[in-house]
């Protein structure tokens, strides 16, 4: 599976009434950050193999006077002994980090947002939730153990929603993004082992409960389609049913997807990757030493940005 779109905000790490005022950073324009595509990618990631529909872990280090920065380039992963875990640990030994910058959960929450620090703590737990398994608490606990605060990368979802809504998306189609994210998430974590009508049925309705939670809670506030209505759609948009679709989850992915779907979540990354940059800079410009913990994507779509604030990066892939 492709870096591509993320699960935003698992609803397993509830932010409740955690969201105050974070760092204040002034939004870059949105000319600096690329658009996500399979092209990009290649270019950007020539040592992932198969074209870039495998995706490589790796970590890319800048230095430039005062300033450091290391980008850890994750494939979302749930192995404590996956290619991207050694990619994270690596990234804590490149650099001795002021702050680390997390995905997941947004910049709002502030510095080591305490729904956030107890599921670092559990990192790794036989109970732990996907979000918990993740690299992101892999990232979160090490950096707790190492006394460096965590923040996280992401814009409100009412910041998400405002973009989307003004670019023509209405919330039936913000809903499907969400739904269809959600599944693939599932089907990478392996909480659903395909996606046959067994198993579609037993976790749909979850991701429709995540769907419906209020915005700062890390939902949507929508209404979901049935299950049914959700095929339908999906065949609408790629001429297959989702039910024993083999392409599915790539064919959603952010990089390959060419549907109406595909073009919402590249106006959704852009708007992260925008709020990500407006960040990092800002970080490096108070803190000089920035860790970073990203899907590889959003690297590829800010290299030229941080390319130019800090030169050419030194770049090791975990093929392995």
């Amino acid at each position: 599976m492709k870096k591509g779109r993320l699960w935003v905000m698992v609803v397993g790490l509830v932010m409740e009434a955690s969201v105050h005022a974070g760092p204040a950073f002034t939004l870059p324009d949105e000319n600096r950050v690329l658009e996500s595509s399979v092209e990009l990618e290649r270019k950007t990631e020539p040592w992932c193999p198969g074209d870039c529909a495998v995706a490589v872990p790796f970590v890319a280090s800048y230095r430039k006077g005062a300033e450091r920065l290391v980008f850890v380039g994750a494939h979302h992963d749930f192995n404590p002994n996956a290619p991207t875990m050694r990619a994270v640990k690596e990234g804590f030994a490149e650099i001795q980090a002021k702050v680390v910058i997390l995905e997941g959960f947004p910049t709002a929450m502030g510095e080591n947002p305490p729904p956030l620090v107890e599921g670092a703590r559990r990192h790794g737990a036989p109970d732990a939730d996907e979000y918990g398994r993740g690299e992101g608490m892999y990232a979160a606990s090490t950096a707790l153990m190492r006394g460096i605060p965590f923040l996280g990368g992401e814009p409100t979802r009412e910041e998400q929603k405002q973009v989307l809504k003004a670019k023509g998306f209405a919330d039936s189609d913000i809903a499907f993004g969400y739904l269809a994210g959600g599944l693939s998430q599932a089907l990478r974590s392996h909480d659903i082992p395909d996606t046959s009508v067994t198993s579609l049925e037993k976790f749909y309705p979850r991701v429709v409960q995540d769907l419906k939670l209020p915005m700062n809670e890390g939902g949507w506030a929508l209404d979901a389609p049935s299950l049914e209505q959700f095929r339908q759609r999906y065949r609408q948009l790629y001429g297959v049913d989702i039910v024993g679709d083999k392409e599915f989850p790539l064919r959603v992915d952010v990089a390959f997807d060419n549907t109406r779907n595909g073009q919402q979540a590249r106006v959704d990354m852009k708007t992260r990757d925008r709020h990500l940059l407006g960040l990092i800079e800002q970080q490096l410009s108070e803190k000089h030493s920035v860790l970073v913990v990203f899907g590889g994507s959003h690297w590829a779509t800010l290299s030229t940005a941080i390319e130019e604030r800090l030169g050419k990066p030194k770049v090791t892939p975990f093929l392995k």
